[in-house]
């Protein structure tokens, strides 16, 4: 017999992992428009060696750190250190429109919660609620395996970012289905370190990224916000 509760997790899961959940992803690249405008991405594999660098060297240490950090933060009810978090990913994030975009995701997030689950804490205030601590904080309260819900993180971060690029481009969807099974393999151990990394370990940058994220907002012309 299939035990209920848990089905019912897993299918929240699945809703909030689905390309259709509108969190507002499909609103930013995070600077990967910078790098399509400047030529230097122009193929699937080239989208692949984007995201293979983006995910290992910046998105792994620093958002899918904090949602586990927020999860255990929250599953302790230590509402103080959770406040703290979402504060220094703030700081983290060092081109003005991947913090907004990072912020206006969470608070869409916040919304759409309050609206389809009863159950969820929607008056925390928190001090700008980005996105991943949102994640972390909803995950621990609906009590979903910290593991699974880094993997439903980890396949709604890549296959909203591949969308974007299979979109600007362009590229057809097949080739975006090929770039997302073809990172499945570094998701899984991205998930396996952040399970056994602290605090001590979150926080990472790769310059580049910086760069093309802060040249974004001067692009004479643009797709998506970040």
């Amino acid at each position: 017999m299939i035990n209920q509760p848990s089905l019912e997790i897993g299918l929240r899961l699945m809703q909030l992992a689905d390309s259709a959940f509108p969190s507002g992803g499909f609103t930013q690249s995070f600077g990967l428009e910078t790098f399509i405008q400047d030529g230097d991405i122009k193929t699937k594999q080239e989208l692949a060696q984007f995201m293979q660098t983006f995910l290992y060297f910046t998105w792994r240490p620093t958002d899918l750190l904090a949602v586990k950090l927020a999860w255990k933060a929250a599953q302790q009810s230590d509402m103080k250190h959770l406040y703290l978090l979402d504060k220094r990913l703030n700081a983290m994030k060092l081109p003005s429109e991947s913090r907004e975009g990072s912020v206006k995701m969470g608070r869409r997030l916040r919304q759409l919660l309050a609206e389809i689950d009863a159950n969820y804490l929607s008056k925390v205030d928190f001090p700008f609620g980005h996105h991943a601590i949102i994640l972390g904080h909803y995950g621990a309260g609906a009590g979903i395996d910290l593991t699974l819900l880094l993997a439903a993180v980890a396949h709604m971060t890549t296959a909203s970012l591949i969308a974007n690029g299979v979109r600007a481009i362009p590229l057809g969807q097949t080739s975006g289905q090929q770039v997302l099974a073809l990172l499945q393999p570094l998701l899984d151990t991205c998930i396996q370190w952040v399970t056994t990394a602290t605090a001590k370990d979150w926080g990472g940058s790769a310059p580049a990224f910086d760069w093309a994220g802060m040249a974004h907002e001067r692009l004479y012309s643009r797709i998506f916000m970040s």
